[in-house]
């Protein structure tokens, strides 16, 4: 008799980060999910469809053009719901627009988004247009009520300049990290730490914070402490347009991302923070094509935020 052979199983690192991807995001563009695999080196041989419908646990659906990407054992509302509560964890309580706006940010605008927020009512509170977690409230009346007063990022005065001496010679700058504040704010704190693991003489690391003049996250006092101190030897940077418009902070965040490729020695590394999926695309994409080392939302950083 003929011995059957074994379909060959699917591509076991390929498979962890779409995964990865997937739990994080909830449902996902095919077209997302090979950018993603691509950036990590991990993009099978053949074409991605056919990689997807051989794993049991990915589910390929919607109209050839458009063909989505999920976990076989997750529902859509489900990663929807998930998507909507992981955006209003990091921001808080946000209007309606504001909500789809970030959601937008992520590639992930939801049509239909009332009436999702209606059907997980039990989890969404929706009071005059402010959509919120429902235990929001508690949990932030328990951290009051725990911790020492918060005080207010646009409050810090950190400065502004970037030419004239005011930061630390190209040459000591061994890389940057830009943080994007209107969807990254809970990250400052930890970047701020990070920066000054190894004392201001030997940082090496600019922090650069970009966001809109309305927006004003709550820092601890400690935390505050360390960002102006960081600031006042010329590591970090909160840059905000000089009016609000739509991207106005994104257009900011690229003028200086240029300026800096140009001032910092070839060495110098750039690390996106942000959930915009557009802004990565653009910036980080074009500074890789420009010879440099340029990476966003990096693993690496986490563990020591």
């Amino acid at each position: 008799m003929w011995a059957c052979a074994a379909a060959p199983l699917p591509d076991a690192p390929s498979l962890a980060a779409v995964r990865a991807l997937l739990e994080e995001r909830g449902r996902c563009p095919l077209a997302e999910v090979g950018d993603e695999l691509r950036r990590e080196g991990l993009l099978p041989e053949g074409r991605l469809s056919a990689f997807v419908a051989s794993c049991p646990e990915l589910a390929l659906t919607g109209r050839p053009s458009k063909r989505m990407v999920s976990l076989s054992s997750e529902t859509t509302d489900a990663a929807l719901v998930r998507t909507v509560a992981g955006v209003l964890a990091e921001t808080g309580p946000a209007r309606t627009a504001a909500l789809k706006l970030r959601l937008r940010e992520r590639g992930r605008p939801i049509p239909g988004l009332l009436r999702l927020l209606r059907r997980h009512s039990a989890t969404f509170s929706v009071e005059r247009g402010v959509v919120s977690l429902c235990d929001a409230g508690v949990r932030v009346a328990r951290l009051a009520d725990a911790a020492p007063p918060l005080m207010r990022l646009q409050k810090l005065a950190l400065s502004d300049r970037m030419g004239g001496g005011a930061l630390p010679p190209p040459s000591a700058v061994r890389e940057v990290i830009l943080v994007d504040l209107d969807n990254k704010a809970f990250m400052l704190e930890a970047c701020a730490a990070y920066a000054a693991r190894d004392g201001f003489d030997a940082c090496g690391t600019l922090v650069l914070g970009f966001c809109a003049t309305t927006h004003n996250p709550r820092l601890s006092a400690a935390a505050a402490s360390e960002l102006t101190a960081l600031s006042d030897a010329g590591w970090l940077r909160l840059l905000t347009p000089v009016r609000d418009t739509a991207n106005a902070a994104d257009f900011v965040l690229a003028f200086w991302v240029g300026w800096l490729h140009g001032q910092l020695p070839p060495g110098a590394r750039f690390v996106l923070l942000s959930t915009d999926i557009h802004l990565d695309a653009t910036v980080i994409d074009l500074l890789c094509s420009q010879g440099r080392d340029a990476v966003s939302n990096p693993d690496w950083l986490r563990p020591s935020l």
